[in-house]
């Protein structure tokens, strides 16, 4: 699954979620009623329950639609609260002797911000769900002056100010707080997936990718290839230059090849100064091709701190995969190819096709 469908179906599941709480709003309103707690007619409430369906069947639509993509907050979580904060306003005008108690429908609205909201965001909802529960009681005690007790009223009113106020500030701490471990979580992912030095994928990575390849290839999807390179003579950088250096040109090297291939295909560092390449859906030509360009663009490379006329070389060995056999013997020979390139010259690209016998002797880096 892909992380847009994940995402898009995570967002439907949360506003099934938010309609849920409009059927235990419905179910409260109409136990309120039911009780005599609240003279609003029954045809009122059915009205109700018409309009709060539509409303959801309407946002239902806009989600699997995928309308919901075009705005900034794909959820439409703050529309989607306003909405929930509306309707809690209307239970509350009609509950009568219960509102007291339906006043805690707004926190039930407010956790649901907690997936997503700022907290800026919270503060606005606090002052409408504040301001739209202050409209109500105007408009109670306009109605039946002789019937409003005001002084319930008004210490319902200051709760109100007091805590949805701080709710959003602890709503948006934590909102905050579930960013920065969606942050470290995603570094400590990449982490675990990247070569430290080159930021390229590691060997375990590395593997991991082969054998999704490898189960593709078997199934007859596509085809991939394999090349291995590691840099010509790098041990002499080493000893020239320090360490330092060294790092800086395989840093440089690795990152500037990982710009070079398409996004279907992937770098990994297989140790030391060797590298591999996976080309996804790429035969013998293709690969060849590719192997060669990264050659002559290393052999092309300049290098931060080290001599303007300082280059570094690169060996190549392509194999392609053969379905069925264990990946290990890929990668076999695409070494064997390698260190034939080393013993013919280095700085250029051999091919070992499947069925060849073993290495034959090789250099060293």
């Amino acid at each position: 699954m892909s992380g847009t469908t994940f995402n898009q179906g995570l967002r439907i599941k949360r506003f099934a979620m938010a309609a849920t709480t409009y059927l235990m709003w419905l179910g409260l309103f109409a136990y309120v009623r039911y009780m005599g707690l609240s003279e609003i007619p029954w045809s009122v409430l059915w009205r109700c329950a018409f309009l709060v369906t539509l409303c959801n069947i309407a946002l239902l639509a806009v989600f699997l639609s995928g309308l919901n993509r075009w705005f900034k907050d794909p959820s439409l979580t703050l529309f989607q609260m306003g909405m929930g904060t509306f309707w809690v306003m209307v239970g509350v005008y009609y509950s009568g002797e219960a509102r007291g108690g339906l006043l805690l429908l707004y926190l039930v609205v407010f956790v649901y911000g907690l997936f997503r909201l700022k907290v800026r965001q919270f503060l606005f909802l606090s002052a409408f769900a504040i301001g739209s529960y202050a409209a109500v009681l105007f408009f109670l005690h306009r109605q039946d002056p002789s019937g409003f007790n005001t002084r319930l009223e008004v210490m319902n009113l200051l709760i109100l100010m007091v805590v949805l106020p701080w709710f959003s500030l602890v709503g948006g701490y934590i909102t905050n707080l579930r960013e920065k471990v969606a942050r470290a979580m995603a570094t400590i992912e990449k982490l675990a997936i990247h070569d430290d030095l080159t930021q390229v994928f590691n060997r375990r990575q590395m593997f991991q990718i082969l054998e999704r390849e490898k189960a593709l290839g078997d199934r007859g999807v596509h085809p991939f290839s394999i090349c291995i390179f590691d840099l010509d003579h790098f041990k002499r950088v080493n000893d020239t230059f320090g360490h330092e250096a060294g790092n800086t040109v395989l840093r440089t090297v690795a990152q500037a090849i990982q710009k070079n291939l398409r996004d279907i295909d992937h770098i990994a560092r297989y140790g030391g100064e060797e590298f591999i390449l996976i080309l996804t859906n790429s035969g013998v030509s293709e690969a060849m091709q590719c192997a060669e360009r990264v050659r002559a663009l290393t052999e092309g490379l300049s290098y931060e701190g080290l001599p303007a006329d300082f280059r570094v070389t690169i060996s190549v060995g392509v194999t392609k995969y053969t379905p069925s056999e264990d990946i290990k013997a890929s990668i076999t020979r695409a070494d064997d190819a390698l260190y034939r390139a080393k013993r013919n010259g280095r700085n250029r690209v051999e091919y070992e096709p499947a069925g060849r016998l073993g290495r034959e002797g090789a250099g060293n880096g």
